[in-house]
């Protein structure tokens, strides 16, 4: 079966918000020094998510054309807004030890394992598997 832009768009829209809810995944991927691709850092996990799913107008377009039900953008709204505020500490987006000690990326990461069990309840089987997956970083290097 041919994948559609919109199932395309999905599963990197789940892929996003699991590695952005996986404080093992974060601890391991960001602060692994021997590792040289970039996806593997806070900056570029942020970017995959608001950038690279051109999610800037806060879903809104993605929830007028059916890539996001109504449903589903309740259930992440208050993480996304969330994530969206969030500056690291001292502004410092390179300094991974820092925002995963930091109070309040704790809190985000709290709020989204909550929002991806939730998630998780209402999407396929398929959609599911990418959204819990434990990453293997290692595997992508």
């Amino acid at each position: 079966m041919v994948a559609t832009k919109k199932d395309e768009w999905r599963i990197r829209w789940l892929g996003c918000i699991n590695e952005l809810t996986s404080l093992e995944l974060q601890k391991k991927s960001w602060l692994d020094r021997s590792i040289s691709n970039p996806h593997w850092s806070f900056v570029e996990f942020m970017c995959c998510y608001f950038d690279d799913l051109y999610i800037e107008d806060n879903y809104k377009y993605h929830v007028q054309n059916g890539f996001v039900s109504e449903s589903e953008f309740e259930l992440i709204k208050d993480w996304h807004m969330a994530l969206d505020a969030y500056n690291s500490p001292q502004n410092d987006d390179y300094d991974c030890e820092a925002i995963l000690s930091d109070t309040k990326w704790l809190e985000i990461l709290n709020i989204g394992v909550e929002i991806k069990n939730k998630l998780a309840s209402v999407i396929n089987e398929g959609e599911r598997e990418v959204l819990i997956e434990e990453i293997n970083y290692l595997d992508y290097i």
